[in-house]
Formats: C-alpha cells, structure tokens, sequence
C-alpha cells in the first residue's frame, strides 16, 4: 500500500500511544465533552460513538460537537470521526430529526429514489448537529424472519432488492455530504441470535454468501461507500475459528481482495457480548487489527451509566500498545491501518461543512411520502364502509418498558406507536372508539382493528407473544379483523385465519399516521413489496 507523503509525515510524529489511540472510536456516557477529553489529548482518539444518551435534541448535539472540535483544536488533532446510528429504524436527536419510517418501509419500493431522497435528509440533518458519519445503511437481508434484532433495520428479504436500496442509500448519503457505512459484513439477516448478547453461527457455504448476503455490501462497495462494519458471527465453512470481526480470512481475502473494498474497516462494538464473553479486551483488539479491522468500536461503554467503560477502553489501548512491545503485534500494521484512517479524514473529514441550515418541514414532508408509500394490504383489501373502527392495542403496557433504551441505543421514541396510530386515526369523521378485550363481547356493528407493533432492540427483546395469542384468537373469533402492523410483516406467516393485514413495515410514528390515514380513505400502495415471504 502506497502511503502519500502528507500522510506518512502526519503519522510520523506520533508517539505508539498517539498512533494505538487514533485507531479507536469510543462511546462516553452524558452530555459532555469532559468525559472524553483525556482520550483526545492525550490518546489521539480517532472517533466518538454517538447516542441519545448524549444528546436529545439539535441543540444539545451541536453544542457537544463543538466542545469535543474545540479539545481536538487545542492539540492539533484531525477532526474526530463522529458517527450515529440515524439508520431510520434506529436513531438519535429522535423527536426532533427526522429518521423516516426506517429500511424496511423504504424497501417496499421497486425504485431507489425515495431511499436516495430519505438518506439525504438523514445527512443533512446530521450534518447540522455536527456529525460527519453515518453508521448505516444496514446492507443485511432478512432472509430469516425470526431474527430479532435486523428485522425493519434491513431493506427487505430479496438479496436484489437490497442491494439496490442500500446502494441508493448511500448515494443520498453522499449526497447530503456525509460519510457512511454498511454493515453488518458479511451479512447478520440470516441469524437467530442477537451479537449484543452471543456469537450467532451462520452456516453457510462462501457461494452461498455470495448469492445472498454479499450482493448488497458490494452494492454499496461500488456506490462508494466510506465503511464497511463488520459482524461478531461465525461463518464455518469460510472460518471454522474467528468471527468476521477477527477473521483474516473473511476481511482480507473477501471483503479487501475479492470485493474490492479499499476503505475503514470498522468494528461492530468490540463491548457487544458475543466479544467480551468469549476473549479479553487486550486479546480482542489485537486479533481484530491482525485480521484487517482499521478502526475499533466500543460503542456501548455506557451498559451501566458508570465509569467502568474507561477501564475498557485503556485496557484495550495498552493492550495493544503492550503486543507492539511484546512482538506479538507488528507495529507496520498499525501504520498500514493508520495511513488509511488519515487519508480518510484528510479527504472528508475535514472539508466537510457543518452546522449548515436544513429545511424541516421539506425533510418531514419527504418522511411522511416515504412512509405513506409503504403502506401495503397483504392478502385481502376490505371493504370499508362507514361502519365504527374498534381499536383494540394488542401490546401489554408491560412490553414498553423499554422503548426508550436506557442506553441510548434503539428506537427512542418516547411514544408508543399505537399512540400516534389513534391519535391520527380520531382526527377523521369515522367514528372511532379504543377498546379492550373486554369490552369486545358488547360492541356493535364495526371493523375491530387490531393494532400490533416491533421494536429492534440490542440485547433485549420487545415481547410480542402475548400480543401475538390474541390475534390468532381473536382471527379465529372476530369476522370483521383487520390487523394493523405497526412493525414488518413477518408475523403474518403465524396468522393462517387473517384476511385483512395492513402493514405499514415500520413503527416510526409517521408510519403510525400514515396507516390512520389509509384507513381513513387514503388508498394505501400495491406497488411493491419490501418482502417476499408473505403473499
């Protein structure tokens, strides 16, 4: 790898901490900068992770941008790799930015142009509060509906389909003016487990990956994405020992040479339990940079809300710093990795402009098309009339305990799904009236309309089982059903006795008004599908 001089002379006046330090991307907890400033000046930290933890709102992101800019100022440092998960179905400033209805919606299309035009939105509003990298678009494909943790985080469960939107993605990242990254390499749609939690096993056979979940990641590739992050899951048959993350064989030989891929190779978070409970911090980072990993990510130090996520950090640092001494860690492969991470923010990192005004209201208006055009009758399209609508919430109020992730992490919003669906839906004339299971048995001539939601969650689940028994029963008990899913449409394929099924394949609250108004005499889309699956 041929290293341009600016580049070679920047790393050369780096001490090892300077140069071990600028290969990590660390997450801190609260609203300051002062956590993390030790990191910057004295470690040379490459890049901060993110979340709603550190930031609600616009202006509390663009005044914690701004501190942590003003500590890399003090010491001459390259612009730190600031990067989000505003992926749609996750986000962050979520209330106040507009994340859309999230992949799996945007998938229904058989275009890529409402993708471009959402990622667009998605990086300027980013850009505004003052970050420069957006940690999407998920290049995973649903091939497996029971994953819990992908599910409307992905594009769809047709490998094409996928790859088409994920590769419109990041060319409206581009052009909204900020970096991006597909993950999770090679692919995490087709696994049963969740990484936060265990190493998931993917059996499958390198052309096998290369049919299905490797066609959107070299999508991207060729759209030019600026990273690729990879995925803590183990694929045997292409290496019986590592997971991708510590995988020579899956980073340098497939995503570098076959694939062509000559950006960051950044890590998945390296504090994700199907990493910490199977290696140590130190043992970690060193395979991983070993394997071809360019920048590392802790992005969930704050598990806790305590302090503990810096003796983690420093463990992995003076890991790796103790390697280089030890020779178990050639210091060439930090360089190697070092001069593609200064090339990078060289070129986009610090030309990049900031805090420019966006339209809100042109953002919102390009939200509520997306979500309103992936509105979608499965099965059967009923007949309506003027008869009352009966909302029943089939989600237990104990199931949202943790829609706000105390982490930061996940969909954030405050506010049910179901919320924002019968507050849209009472605004029509159509007699409307919220009911319980209960009261079924009293109710007069009407449409009972059903109402079911899905958050991804990372290392925990959002119970459905409960809400999932009464729509089978009440499919076999009710003749006038309609199922509304607030969520992706997979739990359809439990459901034999439904006919009607309106899936809005998100739970963004704009997808919740969206429904509203499809029931209230919008049609709702036949154009496309996100989902093969389900007929």
């Amino acid at each position: 790898m041929k290293i341009d001089p600016k580049v070679a002379n920047i790393i050369s006046g780096w001490s090892l901490k300077e140069k071990v330090g600028q290969l990590f991307i660390l997450a801190f907890p609260g609203k300051s900068a002062d956590k993390i400033r030790p990191m910057i000046t004295e470690y040379n930290l490459g890049g901060c992770y993110l979340s709603q933890d550190n930031g609600d709102t616009f202006a509390e992101a663009r005044q914690l941008t701004r501190e942590l800019a003003s500590i890399g100022g003090e010491q001459d440092r390259l612009p730190l790799l600031l990067g989000v998960d505003q992926e749609g179905a996750w986000g962050v400033l979520v209330g106040e930015s507009t994340t859309g209805p999230g992949n799996l919606a945007l998938g229904v299309a058989e275009t890529g142009q409402e993708t471009e035009r959402m990622y667009r939105v998605m990086a300027e509003e980013m850009r505004f509060a003052g970050f420069n990298c957006i940690l999407g678009p998920c290049c995973d494909v649903n091939l497996n509906p029971g994953s819990p943790i992908i599910d409307t985080r992905a594009f769809g469960d047709r490998p094409a389909k996928v790859a088409l939107h994920a590769a419109a993605a990041v060319r409206g990242l581009h052009q909204g003016g900020i970096c991006g990254s597909g993950k999770h390499f090679p692919g995490h749609g087709d696994t049963h487990g969740d990484t936060h939690r265990e190493i998931p096993r993917v059996d499958k056979s390198l052309d096998e990956l290369r049919a299905q979940d490797l066609r959107p990641f070299q999508a991207a590739i060729d759209a030019g994405v600026d990273l690729i992050m990879t995925s803590h899951i183990l694929y045997p048959q292409i290496d019986g020992d590592h997971p991708a993350t510590l995988s020579r064989v899956i980073l340098q030989d497939l995503l570098r040479a076959e694939m062509g891929f000559d950006g960051i190779i950044i890590s998945d978070s390296m504090n994700m339990g199907a990493i910490v409970h199977h290696y140590s911090p130190a043992t970690a980072a060193v395979q991983a940079l070993k394997a071809g990993i360019t920048m590392i990510m802790l992005s969930e130090e704050h598990y806790d809300h305590s302090d503990a996520y810096l003796d983690k950090q420093f463990a992995m640092i003076h890991g790796i710093m103790a390697a280089v001494a030890a020779g178990d860690l050639d210091e060439a492969v930090i360089d190697a990795a070092l001069a593609r991470i200064v090339a990078f923010k060289l070129a986009k990192l610090v030309p990049m402009a900031r805090y420019q005004p966006i339209d809100m209201a042109g953002n919102q208006q390009v939200a509520r098309g997306c979500a309103g055009a992936a509105l979608t009758w499965l099965r059967q399209v009923p007949e309506l009339g003027e008869a009352p609508f009966y909302v029943l919430n089939a989600t237990p109020a104990a199931s949202y305990h943790n829609l706000t992730n105390p982490r930061g992490i996940g969909p954030n919003q405050k506010e049910p799904a179901f919320d924002h669906f019968l507050a849209a839906l009472s605004r029509g004339k159509r007699l409307v009236r919220a009911v319980t299971v209960d009261q079924l048995e009293s109710l007069g001539d009407g449409w009972l309309l059903v109402v079911t939601e899905n958050h991804p969650l990372p290392g925990e689940d959002f119970a459905q089982e409960e809400a999932q028994a009464l729509v089978r029963r009440l499919s076999r008990e009710v003749e006038k059903l309609i199922v509304v899913a607030l969520r992706s449409p997979y739990d359809l394929l439990g459901y034999p006795d439904v006919r009607y099924y309106l899936c809005s394949h998100s739970a963004r609250p704009e997808s919740a008004r969206a429904t509203a108004e499809v029931l209230l005499g919008t049609p709702a889309t036949q154009q496309g599908r996100a989902v093969s699956l389900v007929s």
